[in-house]
């Protein structure tokens, strides 16, 4: 299955710099890139304040299910109930 992150936001500041947030629809981590390698923010070290101020911008609760939970779900069904409504 090919799962590709979805974008949230895209910061500029008018000189040049430009981040971008996503989310991982499967494990719910916050991926930030804004140049070299992306910084990952493992959805369970996301304080709830930190979810609610991203929820405005698309960001998904994973309804209970945890990191480690997510990376071992082997049925189809189950990681179609993790990924966002299209």
């Amino acid at each position: 299955m090919d799962v590709m992150p979805v974008r949230i936001f895209t910061i500029q500041d008018g000189e040049g710099f430009v981040a971008d947030a996503f989310q991982c629809p499967v494990t719910g981590n916050l991926i930030y890139k804004s140049s070299g390698t992306p910084s990952v923010i493992a959805y369970n070290d996301l304080t709830e304040e930190q979810i609610e101020r991203l929820e405005k911008y698309g960001f998904k609760r994973l309804n209970g299910a945890s990191f480690s939970t997510a990376a071992h779900l082997s049925e189809q069904s189950v990681i179609e109930e993790l990924l966002p409504e299209q």
